[in-house]
């Protein structure tokens, strides 16, 4: 997400499809919550949103962003999904896909995900999903 044309981003939002049922684990806000039972819990597929930002956001800010994301996700039978916000201090510097992609391998490492960004051929970027 970027302010204008050829500028830097300003977020950048990651959805990570792990393509599994969502648990109790994804969700550790949610444990020893009344009517909320960890064997019930889950449902066909889990997905993480992230925001990569370079600088804590307001709670405004993270509403909106989550809006945005959910715009993506929420209409999605049987799936269950969360977001966070990655603060990553030099992510403003960052201005091209080359840039990106060696932050963006860290944070799929830190979330478990297994992919690996160096093995996807460039040109699949300009599809929604890169598999």
């Amino acid at each position: 997400m970027r302010t204008g044309y050829l500028t830097p981003p300003i977020y950048c939002m990651i959805l990570i499809d792990y393509q599994r049922p969502s648990t109790i684990d994804d969700f550790p806000y949610l444990k020893n919550i009344d009517g909320i039972s960890e064997d019930e819990f889950g449902d066909d597929n889990y997905i993480k949103a992230l925001i990569i930002s370079s600088e804590e956001v307001t709670q405004e800010t993270y509403d909106e962003l989550c809006i945005v994301a959910g715009g993506f996700l929420e209409d999605k039978e049987e799936c269950r999904w969360n977001f966070d916000v990655e603060v990553i201090d030099d992510f403003k510097q960052k201005n091209n896909l080359n840039d990106i992609f060696p932050l963006l391998q860290n944070i799929l490492e830190k979330y478990n995900c297994s992919i690996n960004v160096d093995h996807i051929p460039i040109e699949k970027f300009n599809f929604l999903s890169q598999e």
